[in-house]
């Protein structure tokens, strides 16, 4: 991704790229673990702690996240702006992700997203709708907060949370609606879809409202893919071993060869 790439911009037009993409070995500058060691200390400012501290204060929160991006780098690798969301407003990201989902309030609480996912702007995530069984579908009707019911009328945020898995792609101009609790590993949802039910892991969503396009890969495959769990490496480790390109070329062996067994009569 160069540096004026938009996260998740055109998640459509790239969807048929599949593992043969994947160079052996992956052309990494000579000092890339350097520099990758180097942004993950970055990652974690001995400013940190006050940083959290001081976004207690709302008058003080733009500048909490201003000092994120500042002394920690891009939102893919700060650990104050992860303990920020985990804190104050109940979302947990995982390492290397990054986009609409580091934005504080873009998410609702509750949310959950693994390591290394792509997230385009302008998301939205909604995990309840108006009663449309109800007469009246005015929040004044159904919501606790407005001050005139002793309790919500309809289930809690929290009790429909979203689970994002590891290596997700999600375009820009994304919708996700109640409908739709899980996101799987490797899935890509393209963008301007509206998504109304749980996502397969490495499947290809598209549309209004989004519909299965693809699968990224084969069972064998996604398999082969899980039984790594690749995204358990830091980026550090990823450089320094060819944990990717390993793989790439194991999902282009025939799963008979790779034990050595003869596939011929």
């Amino acid at each position: 991704m160069t540096r004026h790439d938009k996260p998740g911009t055109g998640a459509k037009a790239n969807a048929k790229a599949g593992p043969t993409t994947i160079p052996n070995p992956l052309p990494w500058r000579g000092d890339a673990a350097a520099r990758a060691a180097a942004k993950e200390r970055a990652g974690r400012s001995a400013l940190g702690p006050l940083i959290v501290r001081l976004y207690k204060w709302r008058r003080m929160r733009d500048l909490a996240v201003g000092l994120c991006w500042r002394l920690e780098g891009h939102s893919m690798f700060s650990h104050s702006l992860r303990r920020i969301l985990a804190r104050y407003h109940k979302v947990e990201i995982g390492a290397y992700s990054y986009g609409d989902v580091m934005r504080p309030y873009a998410v609702p609480p509750g949310t959950r997203v693994g390591r290394y996912c792509s997230v385009g702007q302008q998301l939205i995530v909604r995990r309840r709708d108006h009663p449309m069984d109800q007469i009246a579908m005015h929040p004044i009707f159904y919501e606790h907060r407005m001050g005139l019911l002793e309790h919500d009328m309809i289930t809690q945020i929290t009790d429909n949370p979203l689970r994002i898995g590891h290596g997700v792609w999600i375009g820009d101009r994304v919708t996700i609606l109640g409908g739709c609790t899980q996101i799987g590993n490797g899935a890509v949802i393209a963008a301007g879809s509206i998504v109304t039910r749980d996502v397969p892991a490495y499947s290809v969503i598209v549309g209004v409202p989004a519909r299965h396009h693809r699968m990224r890969f084969d069972a064998d495959q996604i398999a082969r893919i899980e039984a790594s769990a690749w995204w358990e490496h830091s980026l550090t480790q990823m450089i320094e071993a060819p944990v990717l390109e390993e793989l790439s070329q194991s999902l282009r062996t025939p799963p008979e060869t790779q034990s050595g067994t003869p596939t011929g009569t």
